[in-house]
């Protein structure tokens, strides 16, 4: 058997993980103290490894797709014509609502929301955000500023706000969801579960698109918001949904950003950074910060370790989990530790049947950070 193995990898979306955890854990550290450990300077940016692009004399390189894809041409969608004239008839409805009923009947807001749709359909996006808009005033009109029944429109308007790119409204309508449901749920009912998902996702894709005064408290709202959501599902319907270990594997993700992010600590002495971050701690009933970067990723990975080692039966996944935990320590210069998880990521698959076959999978190649 191999005694030391060298493999640099870390692939945070397909984390089908279990993971043999050790009884001791480091404690959590001040954010500045740990910033201070990481291993690498990258600078005032986050640093993106991709697969290597193949050269061939006479053939041009398959470059990957880019983040954001252009919008399709909604006129060359056959179905183009037909919908232009459900929107002429659903304009019709509109107006005969409004003529009847007047112009905050309740009956406008489903036809409001069938019409946005299709405006969404058609690429119009702008026309979508005022028919969105319009349906969503008139259901607080009818039903309170709070209600619940604007999520739906609320959710389409945001769509086509980021179709537009306006990242201001896109910005304030995440916010305002999470407030929304929280106002009306409290911060442990597990029905905001899936608003905490996606204002921290999309916490992280502001940070990426680098909007915002304070890039670094992007990252640590996502933090808190990941962490909130994982202890509520783990909570209210246990380790083994399915949601679980997605959300343990993006509070790593986060974590790994974090540690790449030169300005985080100097941010984080903001007053502004601290207020806002105390304040979304205060609505989420969490006392405390908890570790970011290397030891917040760590504790992440060791989570998804305890759940599948103690509600999973398969070894395979119990080796990928410690072959994925040793990448973490390689990205932060953690040797040794490195080494203790591949070796034993190793002994594992050395006890299956295809054990070769794995073990190339496994270890024989080098692939994308």
């Amino acid at each position: 058997m191999l005694r030391s193995i060298q493999k640099i990898c870390l692939s945070f979306t397909v984390l089908t993980v279990c993971l043999y955890v050790s009884p001791g854990r480091a404690q959590e550290v001040e954010a500045s103290d740990e910033l201070e450990q990481q291993s690498v300077d990258t600078g005032n940016r986050l640093l993106y490894i991709d697969l290597p692009v193949a050269l061939e004399e006479g053939v041009g390189p398959a470059m990957p797709e880019p983040i954001y894809r252009e919008q399709p041409n909604a006129e060359d969608d056959p179905e183009h014509g037909l919908r232009e004239q459900y929107i002429r008839e659903y304009n019709s409805a509109v107006e005969e609502i409004e003529y009847t009923g007047g112009a905050w009947d309740r009956a406008l807001v489903e036809e409001l929301f069938a019409l946005g749709l299709l405006q969404q359909q058609q690429g119009d996006h702008d026309a979508a955000v005022k028919t969105f808009d319009r349906a969503i005033h008139v259901n607080r009109i009818n039903d309170g500023l709070y209600t619940l029944q604007q999520i739906p429109h609320v959710e389409s308007m945001l769509d086509s706000y980021l179709a537009l790119e306006d990242w201001q409204n896109a910005d304030d309508y995440n916010n305002y969801l999470f407030f929304i449901q929280r106002k009306a749920f409290g911060a442990n009912d597990p029905r905001i579960i899936p608003v905490l998902d996606r204002l921290a996702n999309w916490n992280l894709q502001a940070f990426d698109l680098g909007y915002g005064d304070f890039p670094g408290l992007r990252l640590s709202t996502a933090q808190i918001l990941f962490r909130a959501a994982a202890r509520m599902v783990g909570a209210h319907f246990g380790r083994s949904d399915e949601r679980y270990v997605p959300l343990k594997t993006n509070i790593a993700k986060s974590a790994y950003m974090v540690s790449r992010y030169r300005n985080y600590a100097t941010e984080l002495q903001r007053p502004e950074f601290r207020i806002t971050e105390d304040s979304l701690l205060r609505s989420l009933n969490q006392g405390g910060r908890g570790p970011v970067g290397f030891r917040s990723g760590e504790n992440a990975l060791l989570d998804i370790v305890d759940y599948y080692n103690e509600e999973s039966s398969s070894r395979l996944d119990l080796a990928a989990a410690i072959s994925n935990l040793g990448d973490w320590y390689v990205l932060f210069n953690q040797r040794r530790q490195a080494q203790e998880s591949y070796n034993l990521a190793w002994q594992i698959l050395a006890e299956l049947d295809n054990c070769d076959e794995l073990i190339q999978q496994f270890f024989g190649q080098v692939v994308p950070i």
